[in-house]
């Protein structure tokens, strides 16, 4: 019995870590929390037109799922944002998550996240704008350090979960 619990004690710290490292790829200023503006650059890095009035509205819906009270707010914080993925996304649903962004940073769809999806990533969108050359450098060792000339899926899963 107690072999079980740390299991899910680890399963969780796991799940809160990948969740974590999703905020932080929403909160583009780092400034530790998601902003309608962070949710419309996101939206159109993926190809998905949203307005600042809809991506409110995405963010208080996120917020009042978490109270029944009208909510004033404009950002959501990553306590507030972990809460809410603990509270609403199984581990099927955290596969697909991680699945879907990977097929989004794998731009050439050869199975691998490569230096060149990331570069094509940086020209194509405002992915990385936030990003100085030296951040995004480190970005790039990180995925060469995990992989060869890139990761798999399976490797991007390990990274995200460390």
């Amino acid at each position: 019995m107690c072999t079980s619990n740390i299991g899910n004690i680890n399963d969780k710290a796991k799940f809160i870590r990948a969740v974590e490292e999703a905020f932080f790829i929403l909160d583009r200023n780092k400034n530790r929390s998601v902003n309608p503006e962070d949710f419309c650059a996101i939206a159109k890095s993926l190809g998905i037109e949203l307005d600042s009035n809809e991506a409110l509205l995405l963010l208080r819906t996120a917020l009042g799922e978490q109270t029944d009270d009208h909510i004033p707010e404009t950002t959501l914080t990553v306590d507030q944002y972990s809460a809410l993925m603990l509270r609403h996304v199984g581990s099927i649903e955290l596969n697909d998550e991680l699945r879907q962004t990977f097929d989004v940073l794998d731009r050439d769809h050869d199975g691998k996240i490569s230096r060149h999806d990331m570069n094509q990533l940086r020209q194509e969108s405002e992915f990385f704008d936030t990003l100085d050359d030296e951040q995004y450098e480190l970005i790039i060792k990180e995925l060469l350090i995990h992989g060869n000339n890139g990761i798999n899926f399976d490797q991007f899963v390990r990274l995200m979960m460390q």
